[in-house]
């Protein structure tokens, strides 16, 4: 029942998944429809329903695990979604439950999917379309900045600089890249307006995720699984998760770990040599900013107390062992140029959500600088492999 319910109080939410968001005081008859279609989905809920959606939408996620379930197991894992990569916890009020109704609508048949061949192949297959449809992919190319012409007309996009000096010119300019790194450093705050430099300035993206990756001479064995395939969450409760967030926000990484763990190589046997296994695992509450830096001691740490924990679990794992990498926040922000190293590129919270995300002026996928388009994560509906906000940017661009 529980299931269900989520499920059509999701569904209620998904009208707006792959639609732009009104702009704030736009009254254009397209942007209004888009709103009325939410509210008549949650209109035909019925009476009863439509009620409990709008009870439960704000409850943190404690509270609705308490009120359906026994198992403290069943309550963590259930609440995991709608915590993972917020600074968010059980107890934290506002809007668990909905980023919990929010990330259902990643799912495909009721569960995350895996693409073939894995984030490479799923990658190389886009690439392989685009070059089909005339496209040109030019790699190791960085962009320094997004070139902005001024005429009597104001200012527009019209190219991008590269690294090297060579400028490409064209009508209109998609960045995915995340709205501080888009913004602050390629275009430049003296081609913003000052109150939206400072809007985009006050984005909160800091990350609270770190990643693991482990190399290992064979599958591990998990204690009471007899395949450790799919996803496998190591929290024993909700205050196990509580614990962690609450060091995470006093700066510190977590004394005992919480942690989503997936062993990709199950099912892609391309992804390692014949009898190796990859494991990948998503740490929750470790912070951007660490009280002392992220000295190598820090990491070393944090590296350990992780791996300690899974070895609760899977007890042979650390024999398996051959090769280790930790990605804190820092280390995503600076491998990967996210700023704050955040995988929704902005915290996912009810101010930075809808038509608020990024900011009002920018929620459309059109920025306020015509001719540039955003389509990266830090848009509606966010982050995930869903390609949401490319699919409704590609959709404003071409009108």
């Amino acid at each position: 029942d529980y299931r269900k319910t989520m499920r059509r109080f999701a569904d209620v939410l998904k009208s707006a998944w792959l639609k732009t968001m009104p702009r704030i005081g736009n009254n254009s008859l397209p942007e209004i429809l888009t709103f009325a279609r939410l509210g008549l989905k949650l209109r035909l809920l019925g009476k009863a329903d439509m009620g409990e959606f709008l009870r439960i939408a704000a409850l943190p996620a404690r509270d609705l695990m308490e009120e359906n379930f026994e198992s403290d197991l069943l309550k963590a894992a259930l609440s995991w979604d709608g915590l993972i990569g917020s600074k968010m916890a059980p107890r934290s009020p506002n809007h668990t439950v909905l980023g919990m109704l929010y990330r259902m609508n990643e799912e495909q048949g009721g569960d995350h999917a895996l693409p073939n061949g894995g984030i490479d192949g799923l990658i190389a297959a886009l690439a392989s379309s685009a070059k089909a449809a005339g496209a040109e992919i030019k790699t190791g190319s960085r962009v320094a900045r997004i070139l902005i012409e001024a005429d009597v007309g104001g200012l527009s996009a019209n190219g991008v600089e590269l690294a090297d000096g060579e400028k490409i010119m064209a009508d209109r300019i998609v960045s995915a890249a995340d709205p501080k790194r888009t913004f602050l450093e390629l275009v430049g705050t003296p081609n913003l307006e000052i109150e939206f430099s400072n809007r985009i300035r006050r984005l909160r993206c800091d990350g609270y995720v770190a990643k693991l990756h482990l190399a290992l001479d064979g599958l591990p064995e998990f204690n009471g699984l007899e395949r450790p395939d799919g996803r496998l969450i190591i929290a024993p409760d909700l205050d196990a998760i509580e614990f962690a967030f609450d060091d995470a926000k006093y700066g510190e990484s977590p004394e005992h770990p919480v942690m989503e763990i997936l062993i990709p190589s199950i099912y892609e046997a391309s992804l390692a040599p014949t009898g190796k296994h990859v494991l990948s695992a998503h740490i929750m509450y470790v912070p951007y900013q660490l009280k002392g830096g992220w000295t190598n001691k820090a990491r070393k740490a944090l590296l350990e107390r992780v791996i300690d924990t899974i070895a609760r679990y899977a007890p042979g794992i650390k024999k398996q062992i051959i090769h280790q990498e930790l990605l804190t926040p820092l280390d995503i922000e600076q491998t990967c140029n996210v700023t704050g190293g955040h995988w929704h590129h902005t915290e996912f919270a009810i101010d930075q959500m809808l038509m608020m995300r990024p900011t009002y002026e920018a929620a459309q996928y059109r920025t306020p600088i015509p001719g540039l388009f955003l389509c990266s994560a830090g848009c509606h509906p966010g982050g995930g492999l869903m390609g949401g906000p490319g699919h409704n940017a590609a959709h404003e661009i071409l009108k």
